[in-house]
């Protein structure tokens, strides 16, 4: 099962940056059960994909969930690797204006400056990318089995 999500995690890494060509800054973050505090065992897999558009007003994002069972919704947390963060901006699911999570995509969808809920990691989109590159932010699956979060991987600027 690990060898098929790596297969079609590469095929989607190459067409997500190929999609994202236009991007000023990309991120990602792989989202797995063991980085979630405390560590979740769970066969849930993730990936997200984050671009930054040039002039840094938005962030067009793209969620990825494998093996996820009952997902309910999906955020982006400000906390260093290894501690818990507030929510300041919802992906997916509950309060994401027009999003909806199925349990395997999400795409299409755009932070913006009024998409940030908690300004822990900065108020405006700029200030939310700064976070990002420190790695001071994380994304963060959520189902009805582990409600603080069922996988999760820290943002950080793609090679």
């Amino acid at each position: 099962m690990r060898k098929i999500f790596a297969t079609v995690a590469v095929i989607l890494t190459v067409v997500v940056y190929a999609g994202m060509a236009n991007a000023d800054e990309l991120f990602k973050a792989t989202l797995t059960g063991d980085q979630e505090v405390p560590p979740v065992t769970t066969d849930t897999m993730g990936k997200a994909f984050f671009s930054l558009n040039t002039e840094k007003t938005e962030i067009e994002i793209q969620l990825h969930v494998n093996d996820g069972v009952r997902i309910t919704q999906s955020h982006i947390h400000c906390a260093p690797a290894g501690v818990n963060g507030p929510i300041v901006v919802f992906l997916a699911g509950l309060h994401a204006a027009g999003l909806d999570i199925d349990g395997k995509w999400v795409s299409n969808a755009t932070i913006k400056d009024t998409s940030i809920v908690n300004t822990a990691c900065g108020a405006t989109v700029s200030e939310l990318a700064m976070s990002m590159r420190s790695g001071n932010t994380y994304a963060n699956v959520h189902s009805f089995d582990h409600l603080s979060g069922v996988v999760r991987g820290q943002i950080e600027p793609a090679d």
